[in-house]
């Protein structure tokens, strides 16, 4: 029901049909968003949908590899918990694909500001099975350093797609 939150942006128009029953229409009168010119459709849904690869392949490495932090929970659980907000950065990326040219708010949302916050909880994540692995390396955990660097990568794409979609959603030009 988090769309509910815009159903000011819409409302019913009524008018008559053929045989003059009353017949409603929704019709937007919300603000419209558009993306500047400077960021290309297909240039973004690249900036978009490449980190996130990228990050899905490093953290399918870190599992498939059976680093020891696969086998701790302080490290696994945050690890395997990234890959949630990651289904919705492709779901993010997948809506941002259908939207229009002119985007109404819940487009805008669905779209670029889902990317941008599943890229954040994806940080977020990652940085927290980081901190757990760099406490697994100082108890003297061995062979694990590989598992460190790919978990680190993975945080800092995740981390530059947020930083580069927070300054492109800020980017958007908002019309009536």
């Amino acid at each position: 029901m988090k769309e509910r939150k815009y159903k000011d942006d819409w409302y019913n128009e009524v008018s008559l049909d053929d045989r003059g029953r009353e017949k409603r229409t929704p019709v937007y009168r919300g603000s419209w968003f558009r993306l500047p010119a400077a960021y290309p459709k297909k240039a973004l849904l690249l900036r978009a949908a490449l980190p996130w690869l990228c990050f899905a392949v490093l953290l399918f490495l870190y599992f498939r590899l059976d680093f020891p932090g696969t086998r701790v929970l302080y490290v696994f659980l945050p690890a395997a918990l990234a890959l949630f907000p990651g289904l919705y950065w492709f779901l993010g990326i997948v809506s941002f694909l259908r939207a229009p040219e002119k985007m109404t708010r819940l487009q805008k949302e669905t779209g670029i500001g889902r990317v941008l916050r599943s890229a954040v909880g994806c940080a977020v994540f990652c940085c927290a099975a980081l901190v757990g692995d760099l406490v697994l390396l100082c108890t003297g955990a061995a062979g694990e350093w590989p598992g460190t660097l790919l978990i680190l990568a993975a945080a800092l794409t995740a981390l530059a797609a947020a930083l580069f979609f927070r300054g492109m959603n800020r980017d958007l030009t908002e019309t009536k």
